[in-house]
């Protein structure tokens, strides 16, 4: 059960940080005006996303809502069940929180108003990446976190250095002095 409370604190904590910077940027920004945080490189500008990532299928309705959903439900699923079952090592809950965090924290942005409050701006002149928010930054280092992990080497469990048993011994050698 650790594991499942591993992942609910790093979900918990994910969704408490993205309501609140989206409630204070809400609050304190002004629509697409950007406010310099490190010169033009990093910048808060608010802005609304009401489509999928990077705006796809925006005004595109109810349904990115609905395959959104789904996509949370089967994802939670597939996770918390592989790592019940051992599938993931105990470690990667933090990741699956971080990821699972971020993607219902932008649900539940989406399905309060329709659309994604987003306020993160970094770039270098015109040259920007969409605009995001705290949620899409742990979706993305939750995902790279499990990338990393699962570059890690496996246990070999065909090696048997480890067993408690010692070698069984060979009738046919002669006994030591």
């Amino acid at each position: 059960m650790k594991v499942l409370s591993r992942l609910l604190v790093a979900m918990v904590i994910v969704l408490i940080l993205d309501g609140l910077t989206k409630v204070w940027a809400e609050q304190n920004l002004t629509l697409h005006e950007p406010v310099p945080v490190i010169g033009d490189y990093f910048r808060f500008t608010l802005g609304h996303n009401t489509g999928v990532a990077f705006g796809l299928f925006a005004n595109g309705g109810i349904w990115p809502l609905v395959v959104t959903g789904i996509i949370i439900v089967f994802i939670a699923f597939w996770f918390i069940k592989g790592l019940l079952s051992g599938h993931f090592a105990p470690y990667a809950a933090w990741p699956v929180g971080m990821l699972l965090g971020g993607a219902i924290g932008n649900f539940i942005d989406r399905v309060i108003d329709g659309r994604v409050t987003d306020f993160l701006d970094v770039g270098i002149g015109a040259s920007r990446w969409p605009t995001f928010n705290l949620a899409d930054s742990f979706i993305l280092i939750g995902v790279g976190i499990l990338m990393l992990l699962s570059f890690q080497e496996q246990p070999n469990h065909n090696d048997h250095s480890f067993d408690s048993k010692p070698p069984e011994s060979d009738p046919n050698s002669l006994p030591s002095s």
